[in-house]
């Protein structure tokens, strides 16, 4: 069964919201850039063992392409493809120059053995059922080539972004909740994703599906008001950070 909720009558994807936030918050942006661009390409979490080539790859949720853009645009890191069911942000992606499918992934045709990188930015696996998910997962599996990589970038339920967040729809204008989400986060007309699960829940359902588990990176540990006061470089782990990168392999 497939779900795709949002949180509250108002919530709604829009391209110019996304991009206005990541314009006027370049440090978040930024360090949510480096976090992804270190778990595509180290060969281990802290670099030490070189870099890998990322390969054929596919962008799943990738909205408009920002951050897909960055990594065209200022590592030479190509993204093949993009998987985005809003044609609103599809139609901005297209227009920075990618092949986009605006679909659900659960409705993707996929070649086995076809792909070497996936991944996932902003936790849009986060609007998918468990049942579908699971599905999802081995369906990846199947799609990458041996030793072909999937990332999950993720929020996590219980990390300081992750709990504001939840907590945000019942708070005023004027709380502490909502005015640090001014500085961290995009705004209460966004969407919210409805399923929202632990970093260790993911790896056991990635291990179910087959894949090897590798390691995390996790970035913006600082409190949500100073997260945007600086870049911060990804450091190995994920249980301080409001923003995780999850690596498996195939």
């Amino acid at each position: 069964m497939k779900q795709h909720m949002v949180s509250g009558g108002d919530a709604k994807f829009s391209a110019e919201l996304f991009d206005e936030f990541e314009q006027t918050h370049a440090n978040i942006f930024r360090s949510k850039l480096d976090v992804l661009y270190a778990a595509l390409t180290r060969a281990a979490p802290t670099g030490a063992d070189g870099v890998r080539a990322t390969g054929t790859m596919i962008s799943v949720g990738g909205g408009t392409a920002s951050y897909e853009s960055a990594l065209r645009d200022e590592y030479g890191v190509m993204v093949d493809r993009i998987i985005e069911p809003s044609e609103e942000l599809a139609v901005v992606a297209r227009a920075r120059g990618f092949l986009v499918d605006s679909l659900v992934i659960e409705d993707a045709t996929i070649l086995e053995s076809s792909t070497d990188t996936i991944f996932y930015n902003g936790s849009a696996f986060g609007f998918i059922d468990d049942e579908s998910l699971s599905e999802v997962f081995v369906k990846h599996y199947r799609q990458l080539r041996d030793s072909g990589r999937l990332v999950l970038l993720d929020v996590p339920p219980t990390s300081a972004l992750g709990i504001a967040v939840q907590s945000s729809a019942d708070q005023g204008d004027n709380s502490v909740i909502t005015r640090a989400l001014e500085s961290s986060w995009y705004h209460q007309g966004a969407v919210m994703k409805p399923y929202w699960r632990s970093t260790p829940w993911y790896i056991n359902r990635l291990q179910e599906a087959g894949f090897t588990y590798k390691w995390c990176l996790q970035s913006l540990r600082s409190h949500l008001e100073y997260q945007d006061g600086s870049v911060e470089e990804p450091v190995p782990g994920y249980m301080q950070g409001s923003y995780v990168a999850l690596v498996v392999e195939k």
